[in-house]
């Protein structure tokens, strides 16, 4: 028997992104993980929307907030 797997195409909107590793609190971790998963996006989309807001860039959170 053959089993193929399919690999979702990249978004049209699609930007670069770091593989990186950080060191969090696990009740922090936590949070984060259930707050993006209230706003129906990507654990690393909400990070880097709260670094961006951090670093001065509020567009970021704003603009994609739902």
């Amino acid at each position: 028997m053959l089993y193929t797997t399919m690999t979702p195409a990249p978004k049209a909107d699609a930007v670069k992104r770091e593989a990186t590793s950080i060191k969090i609190r696990p009740d922090v971790w936590k949070e984060a993980k259930i707050a993006a998963i209230r706003q129906d996006i990507e654990l690393s989309e909400l990070v880097e929307k709260a670094l961006e807001a951090w670093l001065g860039n509020d567009e970021g959170m704003e603009k994609n907030r739902k």
